[in-house]
């Protein structure tokens, strides 16, 4: 009976962890966005802005992701297990924090929080944003989970993801017709479901890329840089396979009339990235050799 009491405790003890790491996170947001300070630290009404909603929550679902990897292991010690705890979860927000810095400033390099959601209440931005914050989320899992508890190795993996990440956001000029800023500016939703296709399949492509087993530093970095430009090249292949499977036409027919211009052609764009990003995670990270040819 005592096992059963020590066991509960221990679990409403890491349960009041993970909500104090939820308002250490609120209030070290504010040191890394200072101009959002008055919107984070006041009452939240969802009902009032949703663009703001979907910023906000965006942000909560991610960091509830990267708790989801940490772990309590009592067979290496009660003290142990909770500076692992305290340390992992301390690093996932702050990495986490940095990452959306970071590509808050390439993404939207041309555009202002206050100005995009506050003012204009711009769903485009709002859905963008979504999408990156998820998607930085899930690339944080992968390497906290590849990085064996190893914070130099988190360090590394976190800097060479992000670099991957970042430079793949340059790319979508080169697989899209659709222009990120001008459609940005007219709040077009087209735009917004097309990015954050874009955005989720090369967080598979990319987290595939990183799934393998490593002995060495190097030779593993090596791989996840081979790994991605294969699915680079496979990407195509995969998109206009299901362009010519499928029959899929980009431009209208001659004569017709579409009140929402983009908005068909994004919800296409951003299902094939997806669909095409699962397809090629499989080639680059589902399929395993051995020894092909035997040794005689």
């Amino acid at each position: 009976m005592n096992e059963i009491f020590d066991k509960l405790l221990i679990r409403f003890l890491f349960t009041v962890f993970i909500c104090l790491g939820l308002l250490f996170y609120k209030y070290a947001h504010v040191l890394f966005y200072p101009s959002q300070k008055k919107q984070i630290l006041k009452k939240i009404y969802p009902s009032e802005n949703y663009v703001d909603t979907l910023h906000v929550f965006s942000r909560l679902i991610g960091i509830a992701l990267i708790f989801s990897t940490l772990e309590f292991n009592e067979y290496i010690g009660f003290v142990q297990s909770v500076l692992d705890f305290f340390i992992l979860g301390t690093s996932g927000i702050i990495l986490y924090l940095l990452s959306l810095y970071i590509l808050d400033n390439i993404v939207f390099y041309n555009f202002e929080y206050k100005d995009e959601v506050l003012k204009k209440k711009n769903a485009a931005y709002g859905i963008v944003s979504f999408a990156q914050a998820i998607c930085l989320a899930f690339l944080v899992r992968s390497i906290f989970k590849e990085s064996e508890h190893s914070l130099i190795i988190l360090f590394i993996l976190w800097l060479f993801a992000l670099v991957l990440f970042g430079f793949s956001t340059k790319l979508y000029p080169y697989v899209s017709k659709l222009s990120f800023n001008s459609l940005m500016i007219q709040k077009n939703l087209g735009l917004a479901f097309s990015y954050s296709g874009f955005l989720f399949g090369t967080t598979l492509i990319i987290m595939a890329s990183f799934n393998h087993e490593h002995h060495d530093l190097i030779s593993y970095c090596i791989q996840v840089v081979l790994k991605t430009l294969l699915g680079s090249l496979i990407f195509p292949i995969f998109r206009a396979g299901v362009t010519q499977v499928f029959q899929i036409t980009e431009a209208p027919q001659s004569g017709a009339q579409t009140d929402t211009p983009h908005l068909g052609y994004g919800i296409y764009e951003g299902s094939v990235f997806l669909m095409v990003a699962m397809l090629t995670s499989i080639i680059i990270g589902q399929i395993h050799f051995g020894t092909i040819y035997p040794f005689f």
